[in-house]
C-alpha cells in the first residue's frame, strides 16, 4: 500500500502544471490594498482578486463566501459545521521600482514564479487551496468543515480578519500559510510612527523616498537649492554612486539602495539614509537646515534603534529593529515614517517613553503612533507539539521553530499559528518578499502540502473528529 506521501506527491505532480497556471492568474492582478478606492474595502485591484480566487473555488467544487470584499473565504465543508481553518492574504506591497521582471505579468522561470506578491502571500494561499483538493481527491472526509480565508489588509493595517470576526466564529484552530518551517512560534512588537521636524527655510523643496513603512527604501529623491556647476562637479566626484541632475528649479539629487522586508533590514540598503547623509554636506542648503537634517540623520546610525535610545536584544528573538521607510516633505516640515519591530522580552511602553524623551532633546515631534504587542507561543503547548510532529514527519529536520520580525494575521486572529511554507533561508535566484524581483519556489509550495494534508487530518482528530 502507498504511504500517504508517495499519495500526495503523485496528486501533486499530477496537478504541477495547473497549480503553476492558477498561481501566475493570481499575481498578476494587481492587489495593492487601497482602502475605500472604488468603493470596496480595500478597493478594486483588492475586489478583482477576491472574485478570481472565490471563482476559483467554485471551479474546484467548494464553496466561497464573500465577507465584504475585507475577506473571502473557500470552504471544504465537513461533516460538522465546526471548522479548522487556513488563512493567508491576496494583497501585496506595491511594486516599487527597478524590477528586471514584469511585477504584474509573472512568469515561471528556473522553478520559480516571479512576480509581486508571488512569495508573499499569493504562493502560500494558493497552496493551502491545493491542499484541500488534495485532501478531497485522496478520499479523507474531516468532521470538521475547513475554511481558507484570504484578507486583502494584511500589509497595510490588518483591518480584514477583525471585520470577518465581527461575523464570524473563529475556527477552533488555525493555520496562516504566511510563515516559514517548522513554525514560527513569536512574532516581535511592531510599533510604527512619524518623527515630524520643521524646517527654517525652503533650501530643501521637495523631498520624497520610500513606497510603504515595512520596506527598506530603495530609492530616495530631493530637490534643492542649486550651486555653483564647478561645485555640481565636485560633488559627483565626493559621491559616484549619488546622482546629481541641475534643472530649472533647482538640483535633483537622487539615491539608491536595495528594498528589503522591515524586520530583516540588514538584507537591504536604505537609500534615505544615504540621501540624508548626502543633504548635510550639501552647500546648498543652510546650515540651520543642514543641522536639522544631520538630528535626523543620528536617529538612524543603525538598523537597531541605537540613535533612538531604543536598542534591545534578549535571547528569544535577537535585536530590536527599527528602519526609516518612508519620507516626505510637507508644509516646511519633514515626515519621516519609522518601523520598529521590538523584541519579544522589550516593554513597548518604555520603547516609547524613551523615544520620545529623545525626539524632544533634538526638537522631532513624534506623532501618528501604532502599536502592536508581541505574540508567543510556547513549543510545550500540545497543538504545538502535533504540529511540529506533523512537520518533522512529512518534511524532516531542516528547519525548526523560530521567532521572527515579521507581522502576520496570527496577531490578530484567536488560535493562530503561521505554519510554512516557506523555506527560511534557502538561496534566493531572484528576488524576496517586499523586495524587487519578488519570487516563489514551486517545489516548495508543492512540497508543502504534504505537510498540511496530513497536519489537517490531525487536526481534526485532536480537536474532536473521527476521520
Amino acid at each position: 500500500m502507498e504511504s500517504l506521501t508517495e499519495r500526495i506527491n503523485e496528486w501533486t505532480e499530477s496537478h504541477r502544471e495547473e497549480f503553476v497556471r492558477d498561481l501566475i492568474e493570481m499575481v498578476n492582478i494587481k492587489s495593492v490594498s487601497t482602502p475605500d478606492e472604488g468603493g470596496y474595502a480595500f478597493g478594486t485591484g483588492c475586489k478583482k482578486c477576491a472574485d478570481a480566487f472565490m471563482k476559483l473555488g467554485e471551479k474546484y467544487g467548494f464553496s466561497v463566501e464573500n465577507d465584504d470584499y475585507y475577506c473571502a473565504s473557500v470552504l471544504l465543508k465537513g461533516a460538522e459545521e465546526r471548522e479548522l481553518g487556513i488563512l493567508g492574504h491576496l494583497d501585496v506591497m506595491p511594486e516599487g521600482e527597478g524590477w528586471h521582471y514584469e511585477p504584474f505579468r509573472a512568469i515561471e522561470q528556473d522553478g520559480y514564479v516571479i512576480g509581486r506578491g508571488s512569495g508573499d502571500n499569493k504562493g502560500g494561499t494558493m497552496m493551502s487551496l491545493y491542499a484541500m483538493r488534495c485532501l478531497r481527491d485522496l478520499g479523507f472526509r474531516l468532521q470538521h468543515t475547513v475554511r481558507l480565508i484570504a484578507g486583502f489588509n494584511e500589509e497595510c493595517g490588518m483591518k480584514d480578519v477583525p471585520h470577518y470576526l465581527e461575523s464570524h466564529i473563529p475556527p477552533e484552530y488555525t493555520l496562516v500559510c504566511d510563515g516559514g518551517w517548522a513554525m514560527c512560534l513569536g512574532e516581535k512588537g511592531i510599533i510604527t510612527a512619524d518623527l515630524i521636524m520643521e524646517l527654517p527655510d525652503d533650501s530643501i523643496r521637495e523631498l520624497c523616498g520610500g513606497i510603504a513603512s515595512n520596506a527598506v527604501p530603495a530609492d530616495a529623491y530631493a530637490l534643492v537649492a542649486p550651486v555653483a556647476p564647478r561645485m555640481l562637479e565636485k560633488l559627483r566626484e565626493e559621491y559616484p554612486d549619488v546622482a546629481f541632475d541641475r534643472r530649472e528649479e533647482g538640483v535633483v539629487i537622487r539615491t539608491y539602495g536595495k528594498a528589503a522586508h522591515a524586520f530583516v533590514p540588514h538584507t537591504g540598503k536604505n537609500a534615505i539614509y544615504r540621501l540624508l547623509d548626502v543633504l548635510c554636506g550639501y552647500p546648498g542648503i543652510s546650515s540651520a537646515t543642514s543641522q536639522k537634517v544631520l538630528w535626523m540623520k543620528e536617529c538612524f546610525v543603525d538598523d537597531y534603534g541605537t540613535g533612538l535610545d531604543i536598542a534591545y536584544e534578549d535571547q528569544e528573538s535577537g535585536k530590536t529593529t527599527c528602519i526609516g521607510g518612508v519620507i516626505r516633505l510637507e508644509k516646511g516640515s519633514v515626515i519621516q515614517n519609522i518601523n520598529i519591530r521590538y523584541a519579544v522580552t522589550q516593554d513597548g511602553d518604555d520603547l516609547l517613553r524613551r523615544m520620545q524623551n529623545k525626539c524632544e532633546r533634538v526638537d522631532i515631534r513624534l506623532e501618528n503612533i501604532t502599536h502592536s504587542s508581541p505574540r508567543m507561543n510556547s513549543v510545550e503547548e500540545p497543538v504545538i507539539q502535533l504540529l511540529l510532529d506533523t512537520y518533522h514527519e512529512f518534511w524532516g529536520y531542516d528547519y525548526e521553530p523560530y521567532v521572527m520580525g515579521g507581522g502576520t494575521h496570527a496577531r490578530v486572529f484567536p488560535n493562530a499559528l503561521p505554519y510554512g511554507p516557506a523555506e527560511m533561508g534557502r538561496p534566493q535566484p531572484f528576488g524576496t518578499a517586499h523586495g524587487i524581483d519578488e519570487a516563489v519556489c514551486i517545489d516548495s509550495l508543492l512540497k508543502a502540502i504534504r505537510v498540511y494534508v496530513p497536519a489537517l487530518i490531525r487536526l481534526d482528530q485532536f480537536y474532536g473528529g473521527d476521520s
